[in-house]
């Protein structure tokens, strides 16, 4: 009689501290019945029909199921609260038993005892359920990087109670291990989840940290345009006045087709600000500017938006600046015309990159080394540039293509880049 009603009063425990979990008040409805029905008649036929104690793991997937159909299939809510309630209950009546042994000097527990300390267990549960709001825990846990966090630290736990039991129970059965093992692993995939997890959260912090950065850039590039307003109305005053110092039309066509050459050659780039992701847009407008001091000339296409193709936005800048470096170091001291040609196409979730430059012929051979960490023909502590690129590509599955290009009868070293 004693055994049934530790079941009862336990079973009663799970539905109220499952209620408190999730914020509602208890009702005893016709789930609940069954549940406790059920949950009662599977330890009864483990107990009095002598099945193997394994049986019990059945209980588990019931008391999920229950929450699913009570308080709705939300994985992180079930996952975050059916620990919970294992740590407040098992939690409850470790310390109870304890307490309870050391009092009076017990190694073996009597029927009575066992019964005695799961009353004690079940008004303790309803007296802490009671004066703490147990479902802000719950709220607060249910963040990704905490839930992986309280499940390490609960298979922790548990691991460390097996162990104990296993210690103080004579002659330990098979199934009284299952735990145990089942939690090493459960230890194992957590831990690598967690680390993942971290990982991820380093990636966004750079990738916000980059926004940052090159959001302010762009904003200041905007505000230097501006300042430069004034300038740019001083020089279409003076192409308006041209007719004034020129006597024939022809003079004044050439001068005037000369100051118009001198303002788009200052003002070339500022389209770029129109166009895409402020990131994005903000780099490449300072590294045009920083390769125009080269005497490298840059043709460019950009259709982007926001870049939303997963692939973090910090990753793509670093793609993109890699193969500019890459394409500005082969024409630096080349013979061929410096010229460089930039695409970047956004079509929905897919995009292309594309950077090209003049180039004698390279044979394949000599394309694939590029590739290699530390390969480079100008010197030491270089060849990383391209190597860090192919690395990208690999991690985030992006496809990755080097060839001689012949346009117009001249050859053009191309890289493309895209997840097509």
């Amino acid at each position: 009689m004693s055994e049934r009603i530790c079941l009862v009063l336990e079973a009663l425990s799970i539905v109220i501290c499952l209620h408190h979990l999730y914020g509602q008040k208890l009702k005893i409805d016709i789930l609940t019945l069954i549940f406790l029905s059920v949950n009662m008649i599977i330890m009864t036929i483990i107990n009095y029909y002598e099945l193997p104690k394994i049986y019990t793991m059945v209980i588990y997937p019931i008391i999920v199921i229950y929450c699913g159909m009570k308080f709705g299939f939300k994985i992180r809510p079930i996952v975050i609260n059916n620990i919970l309630y294992l740590v407040i209950i098992g939690g409850t009546q470790i310390i109870v038993s304890m307490c309870y042994g050391r009092l009076f000097n017990i190694l073996f527990f009597t029927d009575l005892d066992l019964l005695i300390i799961n009353c004690i267990a079940f008004f303790s549960v309803i007296i802490f359920l009671s004066a703490i709001d147990i479902r802000r825990l719950s709220v607060y846990l249910q963040d990704k990087e905490r839930i992986l966090f309280i499940s390490l630290t609960f298979c922790v736990i548990l691991t460390i109670s097996c162990v104990i039991n296993s210690k103080v129970i004579n002659g330990a059965e098979l199934y009284q291990y299952m735990p145990l093992f089942v939690t090493i692993a459960m230890i194992c995939i957590l831990a690598g989840q967690l680390s993942k997890f971290k990982l991820i959260s380093k990636m966004t912090e750079t990738e916000l940290k980059m926004h940052q950065v090159y959001a302010d850039s762009f904003h200041n590039l905007i505000e230097d345009i501006r300042l430069r307003q004034h300038e740019f109305d001083n020089q279409i005053n003076t192409i308006y006045s041209q007719h004034y110092l020129h006597h024939t039309y022809e003079d004044l066509v050439n001068a005037q087709k000369k100051q118009c050459g001198i303002v788009l050659k200052e003002n070339r780039y500022n389209k770029l600000l129109t166009l895409g992701n402020h990131v994005v847009i903000g780099f490449l407008y300072g590294k045009f500017i920083e390769i125009d001091k080269f005497g490298i000339e840059i043709f460019y296409k950009i259709d982007i938006d926001n870049l939303d193709v997963g692939v973090p936005i910090y990753k793509l800048v670093e793609i993109i600046g890699n193969l500019i470096d890459n394409a500005k170091d082969a024409l630096e001291f080349a013979d061929t015309d410096k010229v460089i040609y930039i695409s970047i196409i956004e079509v929905k979730n897919k995009f292309e990159i594309v950077v090209r430059n003049k180039s004698k012929f390279i044979s394949p051979d000599e394309i694939d080394n590029f590739f290699k960490k530390g390969f480079s023909k100008k010197g030491d502590d270089r060849g990383l540039g391209l190597y860090n690129v192919k690395s990208i590509c690999t991690e985030y599955s992006l496809n990755i293509f080097c060839n001689n290009k012949d346009i117009e009868k001249e050859n053009w070293l191309t890289f493309v880049i895209n997840n097509k």
